[in-house]
């Protein structure tokens, strides 16, 4: 009769590899009063189904049956099987075929971005976001390009170091890399990061002239986000040295600098090394004017730098 049930057990349930790496979860209902301990079996974003380990037994329960901490862990799943699936279908996928594709996000940013349909979707890539300078500002959803952020997207770069590429386009200039501005293209990076493939610890952000300065008051306005940043002759606001003293920076600023003094790019870096930073390194480039994004964006030590870094966690928001 044991042997039997033993049999009639294996019958239901037989451990696989999976099971292995995917150990029980100890579920919760709703109420908190009912609490057991089972395997996830198949899930939505309406119910769920669950092997009970002490009988085997499997059943479906509404997501709503259970706490909110399974809830989100269901949501969490859902999440990134919407990113392994993300280049073939989806919010982004026809976005992403290998050439800048336009866009528009929902809160009205323009944006044009670059992605490789033929990378592994059930792996996660970096993603680099440029931000241009004052001139390029407007509503054509082209000017933002401007040459620079093609480097990114290489065959040899994207050969060694396969990445999206982000290039938003701000409507003003008068606005700059803020405010409101700050916070659509923060929500434009959550959303691609919710549909795509996206290392949400690899998510670098450079620009150069407005852009540089939009580099260091995004960082600081949202200094969980980046895991590394970029400016070029730009400069930031020396009060955000102990929030920007936690991100790596590489600074660039050429020293002959007839639009954005090299002094502003100075400062920043000098209060950031008072108030006890060691992640930033600056290079000023002898001789260089304004225009050093075709001097400073195909460095190979600059790649290497930058995708070299990773942050411990991941946040969007």
């Amino acid at each position: 009769m044991k042997l039997r049930l033993a049999l009639l057990a294996l019958s239901v349930w037989c451990p696989t590899s999976a099971d292995a790496a995917n150990p029980p979860r100890e579920w919760t209902s709703s109420d908190g009063k009912s609490k057991f301990q089972g395997d996830l079996i198949e899930f939505s974003d309406k119910e769920v189904k669950i092997r009970r380990r002490s009988d085997f037994n499997q059943f479906r329960l509404p997501l709503d049956r259970l706490s909110p901490e399974d809830q989100q862990y269901i949501h969490s799943l859902l999440r990134e099987k919407r990113r392994d699936a993300g280049l073939k279908e989806g919010a982004y996928a026809q976005k992403v075929t290998g050439k800048f594709v336009k866009g528009v996000s929902k809160q009205g940013l323009n944006f044009q971005l670059w992605g490789n349909p033929k990378l592994d979707g059930t792996k996660r890539y970096p993603i680099v976001i440029w931000l241009h300078g004052s001139g390029q500002s407007g509503s054509d959803n082209e000017s933002q390009l401007g040459g620079a952020p093609k480097i990114w997207t290489s065959e040899d770069n994207q050969a060694q170091r396969p990445c999206f590429l982000l290039a938003p386009q701000c409507p003003s200039a008068d606005i700059g890399w803020k405010n409101q501005v700050a916070d659509n293209l923060l929500a434009l990076i959550a959303d691609l990061a919710d549909h795509l493939p996206i290392d949400e610890t690899r998510i670098y952000l450079t620009g150069s002239s407005m852009g540089g300065f939009g580099t260091f008051s995004i960082a600081a306005k949202f200094p969980q986000v980046f895991a590394a940043c970029v400016p070029l002759c730009g400069g930031g606001d020396t009060k955000n040295s102990d929030i920007l003293k936690k991100i790596p920076f590489w600074v660039f600023h050429g020293d002959k600098d007839d639009m954005v003094p090299v002094e502003r790019s100075r400062a920043i870096v000098e209060a950031v090394k008072q108030a006890g930073g060691e992640l930033m390194k600056y290079t000023e480039l002898e001789g260089a004017g304004h225009g050093i994004t075709g001097i400073v964006y195909p460095r190979t030590d600059l790649h290497e730098w930058l995708f070299g870094q990773r942050k411990e966690s991941a946040a969007t928001n």
